[in-house]
């Protein structure tokens, strides 16, 4: 099937483009117009106005975030799921680049305040079904491993968004080994990282020598 040059992704790239290259405030409907080729009552019909827009961004980039990563938390071992969702990660920003900058953008840059309440509501509902399925990740990842709950997300959270910030805020491509290399940090760091109770135990022991051999 032909893509017309003015159908909704389209726009929405066309959008995201500027917002990577402008920041969210030259993300205008007539900026994203110019930027589209689209014809104005093209956009419009589809966007009633830049809140509708900025929703749809945001949305869009979350929802195919987020479309085949539920499928890789469903695995018997959590830290297999937590290398995998990391490595998804990674993929992802590499494969959908626009889509990424606007996750790196940020929904508070994007004044979700002012979407219309449809647009909400969906923002609201796929960060409570994915904040739930994280919380059952790192739930289990507790139990498996003993680690505490901020060591764990640390690793699985923000490791991986780190490893391609870099790339994204410079605008040079997202190296292809991260696609191996922060899956295998993650399991590194899950599997050897001391558990609460381990570290306690550890500044016990610090405590009861002397101050020059603790040092």
């Amino acid at each position: 099937m032909v893509r017309f040059v003015h159908d909704t992704a389209a726009i929405l790239d066309a959008a995201a483009r500027l917002l990577a290259t402008q920041g969210p405030a030259g993300v205008t409907m007539s900026a994203v117009i110019r930027e589209s080729g689209a014809p104005s009552g093209s956009v419009y019909h589809r966007f009633a106005d830049r809140p509708s827009l900025l929703a749809a961004l945001w949305n869009r980039a979350i929802e195919h975030l987020h479309r085949d990563a539920y499928v890789l938390l469903d695995q018997d071992d959590p830290v297999e799921a937590a290398a995998a969702i990391a490595g998804h990660i990674v993929r992802w920003c590499r494969s959908s680049p626009l889509d990424a900058q606007v996750l790196l953008a940020g929904a508070h840059h994007l004044a979700p305040q002012n979407w219309p309440a449809a647009a909400r509501e969906e923002r609201a509902a796929e960060t409570a079904r994915w904040d739930a399925a994280v919380r059952a990740l790192v739930h289990s990842l507790r139990d498996a491993t003993g680690l505490p709950t901020a060591t764990i997300l640390l690793t699985v959270v923000d490791l991986p968004y780190a490893a391609v910030r870099r790339y994204l805020t410079a605008d040079r491509p997202i190296p292809a080994e991260l696609d191996f290399q922060v899956p295998a940090m993650v399991r590194t760091l899950l599997n050897r990282l001391p558990s609460a109770e381990d570290a306690a135990a550890v500044r016990q022991d610090s405590q009861g020598l002397p101050p020059t051999a603790a040092t």
